[in-house]
């Protein structure tokens, strides 16, 4: 416990000197995120606060290396995939915050990324079967290890790096699950990960003061990607340690929120004949701020959902019976419904397209997605043209 406390605090500690010094770093070299109309602030904000978390993490764990033989052992025999993947994700992060990376090279690193750590033996090996009488009942994923073991890396790295959409969401998403991937970890015995947890638990907690509403730095992909592609890849490595928790349901669960918000936006996408790599705004954040929520309330809402789905995680790993299949289903029914009601598809229009449809067809002008609506705005530009000609 005191090596626990120990890294804690050091990251706790080191991000809150390190991120002022990010925000001077970021503005000097420019490194800020100009406002747009997809996007919720109004001003520009440094977002090289990944920065400040990594190195916080980094330096928790060397300082708990020196006291304790038993970290840097585990590293060398069990999470070095870890540590070489994510400096490939630490520079692909930081080249896109400088210098806005296209997003399918980005993605091609994350690949690579996780295709090493996966190769050097960060992977799901074992599945639980949630229809089964008892999910301890579990089966060798065998050939299909390796490419679910990267599929799951860099997907819970690009779901982090979407659900960074307002003050505060992904770190106190990625603070919440560190806790509860720490807590059961230590629960089953997980002790190769839970170093790790805990000095990301720090960071993320000491990040929040200056991320929160009204932040004062963002993330950024540097820490967004950092964070998802680090719980990603100690996700699949804690839950061999115990067959109760290698079932792949249960970080399903975990990191339900940034999952379903992905899922989801991967669908609207697809249904609207937009491409995958399109930004848009409408993420379950963004309809939450539409029903009225201020950027605090969607926060402290979306944190107690997420808080709700690892208690049942949390759960699942202590009773695990016949009775998990029909909660899994239950979320997925929900989590549906909540989808439709939300419009998260986009199938139909909004209530502020209903109401301001002039509004709607001049961002559809400004973002250059509609030919139709392009030659409307030449139409009335003649036309205001030869009025104004008329005129004495």
């Amino acid at each position: 416990m005191i090596i626990y406390i120990l890294l804690f605090l050091v990251a706790l500690g080191s991000v809150h000197v390190l991120t002022p010094l990010s925000i001077k770093i970021a503005e000097k070299i420019g490194a800020v995120d100009i406002p747009t109309e997809r996007k919720v602030h109004k001003t520009p904000i440094p977002r090289l606060g990944g920065v400040a978390v990594v190195s916080a993490v980094a330096i928790s764990l060397l300082v708990g290396a020196a006291v304790n033989i038993y970290i840097p052992r585990i590293v060398n025999t069990n999470l070095m995939g870890l540590l070489v993947g994510s400096l490939i994700i630490i520079a692909v992060g930081v080249w896109d915050d400088t210098r806005n990376a296209n997003p399918f090279v980005k993605l091609a690193f994350q690949v690579i990324a996780a295709s090493i750590a996966v190769y050097m033996g960060v992977q799901f090996e074992l599945a639980s079967n949630p229809l089964m009488g008892e999910m301890r009942d579990y089966f060798d994923l065998g050939i299909l290890a390796f490419p679910l073991s990267v599929l799951w890396i860099v997907g819970l790295t690009n779901a982090m790096n979407l659900i960074d959409g307002l003050d505060g969401l992904a770190c106190g998403i990625a603070l919440v699950t560190s806790v509860t991937l720490f807590l059961i970890s230590v629960n089953l015995g997980a002790g190769d990960v839970t170093y790790f947890y805990i000095a990301l638990a720090g960071a993320t907690l000491g990040f929040l003061r200056y991320n929160r509403f009204p932040a004062q730095v963002f993330l950024g992909d540097t820490g967004s990607m950092f964070l998802g592609f680090s719980l990603g890849c100690l996700s699949t490595t804690g839950f061999q340690k115990s067959f109760a928790l290698s079932s792949l349901i249960i970080p399903m669960i975990i990191f339900g929120i940034p999952i379903f918000d992905s899922v989801v936006a991967l669908m609207r996408r697809y249904m609207n004949n937009k491409g995958f790599a399109t930004a848009d705004r409408e993420h379950l954040h963004h309809r939450l701020l539409d029903l009225g929520l201020s950027q605090r309330q969607t926060v402290l809402f979306l944190y107690f959902i997420t808080v709700l789905l690892g208690i049942i995680a949390f759960a699942f790993t202590v009773q695990l019976n016949e009775y998990a299949a029909v909660i899994i289903v239950v979320m997925g029914v929900l989590g549906g419904l909540m989808a439709k009601e939300l419009n998260l598809f986009g199938t139909k229009p909004t209530q502020r397209e209903r109401e301001y449809p002039y509004e709607q067809k001049q961002r559809s002008l400004f973002d250059g997605t509609s030919e139709e609506h392009g030659a409307e705005e030449q139409s009335v530009e003649k036309t205001m043209a030869s009025t104004v000609s008329r005129l004495p």
